[in-house]
């Protein structure tokens, strides 16, 4: 009872740290996601922020551009309807207060000027640029009609062609209109320009709403990364907590309706797993029971003989009896930890080496020959060199469980044979004998743990066959039972994979 009590308290003490550690697993977990979240958004976030900036600043340049620019072509407009021809010249009609008025500007500063074909100045500022006129018709001296150069067409006005241009004027940057507007038949070239703070300022506004609105963005992202996540993250944390609160022997599997229908896969991994260690859980129970029953009356027995060899030490078959439980006993104790070293076959194939089963055959020959003289029985062999990949241990106790078993139930003046042999990729392993045989309906049963025939002409333990198919199935092979020659005795028949050491782990592995 203490040992129960405290292994319950180990178990707490287990499950106590147990939850302790999935807590911190999973806040670890979770502060991973977050950051693998954050990793994830970053790149295409910046890349959208980027490029909407880079295209946001050319919409916005386009839109204030387009809007000044059509104001400046309007302005131009204006000062060629003030144009007159007057005794062959052309004049504009620009009282002092009028051209006061087209300079005021509470923002930038404006400019414009007028010249007929020939590259007069009829008003405005002279030295505004472009220039109009070219060095060589400048030194020939002559005034000749000047050729438009200019390429950047916009729209037209009264079939004058407009074109746009950016320019240096008095250390400052100037955005002009030129057009060319015909007046009672003679040419005239009307440029206007200004600086560009109303533009910039506009531009800024812009920038500026849209850096709010990223802002903005960025904000609600970075809200749903830290409230978001931990929001759905909740559903794993109670998972978690109801893990941690379970006892080492609550395997049961986890309600998929408490869980969100995205880690339902996951749940169920971990359902099957539970499933897996509860079946593990109850098959260690059932092994232990059975194992403390079986051991219960050879140990009675045991203690019974003592008893009388100290009250009738000059008898003989006291001693022979009190050996025979002794055997009996390590033959027990030496399956069960056979059997347990079976059942973990899968693990000690991962360093299995290269075993040849002639060479283990050959090394238990002595004892089955001299159990079969004792008991009269002829005892035929065909062993050929067979290699295989597996645990040396468990492939010797196999084949002797086999052997023994035969030897055992084969009455006297009965036949057993072994016979192992590689045929292709297989190593078969056959032992017959002319015994009293399985019934087909006990064929599966006798290989279950302690299970004996009702009417076994022997004593056993039931332990043979089990530590057979575990190692068998350790080994990735197969066992089964089938009559002997003639539909009599019991023939046992093993077939393991003929594969180097190698090959069988990487196909493990894979």
């Amino acid at each position: 009872m203490q040992t129960t009590s405290a292994s319950k308290a180990g178990v707490a003490s287990n499950s106590g740290e147990a939850g302790s550690e999935i807590g911190a697993t999973t806040r670890r977990a979770g502060t991973s996601l977050r950051r693998s979240l954050l990793r994830a958004l970053v790149l295409p976030i910046a890349t959208a922020l980027l490029t909407g900036g880079v295209f946001g600043y050319r919409a916005a340049e386009k839109v204030v551009s387009s809007a000044y620019d059509q104001s400046l072509s309007n302005l131009a407009n204006g000062i060629a309807n003030r144009a007159r021809v007057e005794n062959g010249e052309v004049t504009i009609a620009l009282s002092p207060e009028a051209e006061a008025l087209l300079h005021t500007d509470t923002v930038d500063d404006i400019y414009f000027r007028v010249r007929d074909d020939f590259g007069r100045i009829i008003a405005g500022d002279a030295d505004l640029p472009p220039p109009e006129t070219s060095e060589s018709d400048t030194a020939a001296g002559s005034p000749t009609p000047f050729v438009e150069t200019s390429t950047s067409a916009g729209a037209t006005a009264t079939g004058s062609r407009i074109s746009f241009f950016d320019a240096q004027f008095r250390d400052q940057s100037i955005r002009g209109v030129r057009f060319h507007p015909v007046v009672d038949g003679q040419g005239i070239y009307v440029t206007v320009a200004e600086t560009l703070g109303k533009r910039r300022a506009a531009i800024r506004d812009l920038l500026l709403g849209f850096g709010l609105a990223v802002f903005l963005v960025l904000a609600a992202i970075a809200a749903v990364v830290r409230y978001g996540i931990t929001s759905g993250l909740a559903s794993l944390h109670h998972l978690q907590s109801e893990l941690a609160e379970r006892s080492g022997e609550d395997l049961a599997p986890v309600d998929l309706n408490q869980v969100p229908l995205e880690i339902h896969a996951l749940v169920r991994a971990l359902n099957a797993l539970l499933t897996r260690l509860q079946d593990a859980h109850t098959a260690q129970r059932k092994f232990l029971q059975d194992a403390a029953h079986q051991l219960r009356t050879p140990l009675a027995g045991l203690q019974v003989q003592i008893e009388l060899l100290r009250s009738q030490q000059t008898d003989q078959t006291v001693a022979a009896n009190l050996r025979q439980s002794v055997k009996r006993v390590t033959r027990l104790a030496n399956q069960l930890l056979a059997l347990a070293r079976a059942e973990g076959a899968h693990y000690l194939m991962a360093n299995a080496s290269s075993v040849d089963l002639a060479k283990l055959i050959d090394e238990m020959l002595d004892d089955w020959l001299r159990i079969a003289d004792e008991k009269k029985i002829d005892f035929g062999m065909q062993r050929d060199i067979s290699t295989l990949a597996g645990d040396p241990t468990l492939l010797r106790e196999l084949i002797a469980n086999l052997v023994d078993n035969a030897l055992k139930y084969t009455p006297a003046g009965g036949q057993v044979t072994l016979r192992c042999e590689r045929v292709g990729d297989v190593v078969e392993i056959d032992v017959t004998d002319n015994g009293p045989g399985i019934p087909e309906h006990e064929r599966e049963r006798v290989f279950e743990r302690f299970h004996r025939l009702p009417d076994a002409p022997a004593t056993g333990s039931g332990l043979g066959l089990a530590i057979a198919r575990e190692t068998v199935g350790g080994h990735r092979g197969s066992i089964t039972v089938a009559s002997g020659a003639d539909g009599e005795g019991t023939c046992i028949q093993v077939r393991l994979p003929a594969k180097p050491a190698t090959v069988s782990l990487a196909s493990r592995s894979a």
